[in-house]
């Protein structure tokens, strides 16, 4: 049976060995054997998935009940084989991080030309039935859905991103307009056939290993020399500082919120919530120091934020809502240079940790839709960072994941 360690380093996927391991073990044994560890899932998957392993199929969608690198490898897996229907049914009876990683399977399947008839019609439905998740106050994914049609160049595709416009008002705008561009008279849109027609290393580049850079070699000091009798030099003028000054402390940053006067409207009250018994609570205390007085500053934030823009309590939100409230609210309430610290790596954890405590407590009217939301803010931020090409940005990896990857 293959061994997936050999296949990753240092959590970071190995493509030679990836590519020498296709055909030379048992994958679908491997992957039975459902390895924790993301990378590690990962590089299985994409084994299989070059080797065109069917009898993988069904490992291949289960691992797409998960985040990061391991749910997208499994998606671009899926659409090598003849899965199409396979992932279509696990899309339709499953959560965010399944249907998110199933759209990305057959966007990539349309992409390579391999998508049947039938991929239309269905994806078509799915535009719907993600509407119909709107209105019941659910995470929507109709965009995805869409550009699984602007890949295939489907008619009428122009009609439903209007309503998924209309209908969903935390959809992806800039994507719907690029899409929108993309269908008109009828076209298609080749930047993400382009993309998606990739050899997997090209998908996966933030993912794979990267060799450290060599550490310079240090020059030897040139000799001294006698220093020649000559009129003293008038003294130089310090250097001037190039590098920006350094952004401030998130904790301390927001601390300046009230100050700035730059939150909305004193909205309804809302009932007071126990940010004390939030503080004491398991998922605080689990959280590192720093992160611990960053959750207790954003808490209250959020609880304002959502009594003035959606009129709700905190503990009502739904998933759809507490999204809109992160990517949408929030950045446009804070002043610029707050922003940053309020979408950190840290506040993340702060966020997921309330989530985890209104789920776990019964607060939380949705409380698993909460935890859902902190994991899509997440994917975004990610798919924010790789666009801007970034090395060595933030790192948005979910702590659980870690630990239990650990």
């Amino acid at each position: 049976m293959l061994n997936p360690a050999d296949l990753v380093r240092n959590g970071a996927l190995l493509p030679d060995a990836i590519a020498q391991a296709v055909g030379e073990g048992d994958v679908t044994a491997a992957l039975a054997a459902a390895p924790t560890d993301g990378a590690q899932a990962a590089a299985l998957a994409l084994v299989a998935g070059s080797g065109k392993t069917a009898a993988a199929q069904k490992h291949l969608l289960a691992l797409l009940d998960r985040d990061g690198v391991a749910g997208q490898a499994a998606a671009w897996a899926l659409a090598q084989l003849d899965s199409e229907g396979a992932v279509i049914a696990a899309i339709e009876a499953g959560g965010l991080d399944i249907r998110t990683n199933g759209y990305h399977s057959l966007a990539i399947r349309a992409a390579l030309g391999t998508a049947s008839a039938q991929l239309a019609p269905a994806m078509t439905a799915r535009v719907a039935s993600e509407l119909a998740r709107v209105k019941q106050k659910m995470t929507g994914l109709g965009e995805q859905a869409l550009k699984i049609l602007a890949i295939l160049g489907t008619p009428g595709t122009d009609v439903l991103i209007q309503q998924v416009l209309e209908n969903d008002p935390f959809t992806d705008k800039f994507e719907l307009q690029r899409l929108r561009k993309a269908v008109s008279d009828g076209g298609r849109d080749r930047d993400s056939i382009a993309a998606f027609k990739s050899p997997w290393p090209a998908l996966f580049t933030d993912q794979c290993y990267r060799e450290p850079p060599p550490a310079p070699e240090a020059k030897p000091a040139p000799a001294a020399k006698a220093a020649p009798a000559a009129k003293p030099s008038p003294p130089k003028a310090a250097p001037i500082a190039k590098a920006p000054p350094p952004l401030p402390e998130a904790d301390e940053a927001l601390d300046a919120v009230a100050d700035d006067g730059e939150l909305p409207a004193e909205g309804p009250a809302a009932q007071p919530f126990d940010w004390a018994a939030f503080a004491a609570s398991d998922e605080v205390t689990a959280l590192p120091p720093a992160v611990k007085d960053l959750a207790a500053k954003l808490g209250p934030l959020l609880e304002q934020l959502a009594a003035r823009a959606v009129n709700a309590p905190l503990t009502d939100l739904s998933g759809q809502e507490f999204i809109g409230i992160l990517l949408q609210v929030l950045p446009q309430a804070l002043p610029p240079q707050h922003v940053q610290a309020a979408l950190s790596p840290q506040a993340l954890h702060g966020y997921q940790a309330l989530a985890k405590y209104l789920t776990r407590t019964g607060l939380a009217t949705h409380g698993e839709e909460l935890i859902e939301g902190v994991k899509f803010v997440r994917e975004q931020l990610k798919a924010q960072i790789r666009k801007t090409g970034m090395l060595g940005g933030p790192d948005y990896s979910d702590p659980d994941e870690k630990i239990t990857s650990a």
